[in-house]
């Protein structure tokens, strides 16, 4: 048989024929990298088939054929999801390229912007659910992870970080949609508690900062930007308890050095006050602009918001935090002393 022959008999048998249905996990975490393309092919399928390219388009609208887009996702309950993203974080770890590993991490996030429940209404609530089972695989593996995978791991929370931000755009930054992803994430095992103990800190701090980069970036979307502006506080507020609250002071220093303050900072340095513009500050290198961030940001998810108004309502909102019964005392006078030195209104 000549290599030509042998090659195009290989070719034909590696094709594979997409369906609609959930992959299972030895699929999903198998060696060969072909049954794992195929099996998140499927996955892909199985959560969207007939839904438009564009996350942001009306599931209701018809294709270009004129068909009316057909949908097949049927919600997971707890134990179905925990099986999935077992099989999901194994078909991650074995992807062993740089290139595989972005393309991977980008396709594994875009799906909680593909999934289509039968009703409309139903799509924000599956998609969370999609996240829970995310971040709920992320605490329970993660101690397991290597030195040598676990920068691929921190590619794929900022891309989860990314998603859930366009996820709550689509749903226009509603209260409802901004408390139901800080629940996820703050409440119990969630990767930003302070409550469990068994949650490994270094997924929070991370969280902490690829924070600003990507909310920045975020807002950059022409399909971002053209919702309602996002308040930023709101969705600020998983940070803000953590700091008032965590027990770890790595932590505290952490959330504190690469999320709040550099975020002060921008907003002092974009403020047209004169008053404000020439209060003392410790000068810091390099210090990034985030001017999405500040353009497009509400304090009460109605109006955007200017630099100062936003720099005042974060104060006010580290300030509440230090002040509840329940946050340490070590971090309460740390927060404090921040708001001090920037000026917060001792009246406010």
């Amino acid at each position: 048989m000549s290599t030509a022959v042998s090659r195009k008999r290989k070719g034909k048998e590696k094709e594979h024929k997409v369906t609609a249905a959930l992959p299972l996990g030895k699929q999903l975490a198998h060696t060969d990298k072909h049954v794992r393309d195929g099996a998140i092919a499927n996955l892909v399928a199985f959560l969207s088939r007939g839904a438009p390219s564009d996350p942001y388009e009306d599931a209701n609208e018809s294709s270009e054929d004129g068909r009316t887009g057909e949908r097949s996702y049927v919600p997971l309950n707890v134990e179905e999801m925990d099986k999935l993203w077992k099989g999901l974080f194994y078909c991650f770890w074995m992807s062993d390229k740089p290139l595989v590993q972005q393309a991977l991490a980008r396709d594994l996030a875009e799906l909680v912007l593909l999934i289509r429940p039968e009703k409309d209404e139903d799509r924000f609530s599956a998609a969370v659910d999609f996240l829970a089972g995310f971040w709920r695989a992320i605490v329970r593996e993660w101690e397991g992870i290597d030195r040598l995978r676990i920068d691929k791991f921190y590619l794929l929370l900022r891309r989860y970080t990314i998603v859930t931000f366009r996820l709550l755009a689509r749903e226009q930054w509603s209260s409802s949609s901004i408390e139901s992803v800080n629940t996820l994430l703050s409440k119990g095992k969630g990767p930003i508690s302070y409550e469990d103990k068994s949650v490994a800190s270094s997924i929070a701090t991370h969280l902490a900062d690829v924070f600003l980069d990507e909310l920045d970036q975020t807002l950059s979307l022409p399909e971002v930007s053209s919702q309602p502006p996002c308040p930023l506080i709101s969705l600020l507020q998983p940070h803000i308890d953590l700091l008032a609250h965590t027990p770890t002071q790595t932590v505290h220093t952490r959330v504190m050095s690469t999320l709040f303050q550099p975020l002060l900072d921008a907003l002092h340095a974009a403020s047209p006050d004169p008053e404000e513009a020439e209060r003392p500050r410790k000068k810091r290198k390099d210090e990034p602009m985030y001017a999405h961030i500040i353009m497009e940001c509400s304090v009460d998810g109605n109006n955007k918001a200017s630099s100062v108004q936003l720099r005042k309502a974060l104060l006010q909102a580290l300030f509440h935090a230090a002040s509840q019964e329940d946050a340490l005392d070590v971090n309460r006078r740390k927060i404090y002393k921040v708001c001090r030195e920037e000026g917060g209104d001792d009246e406010d």
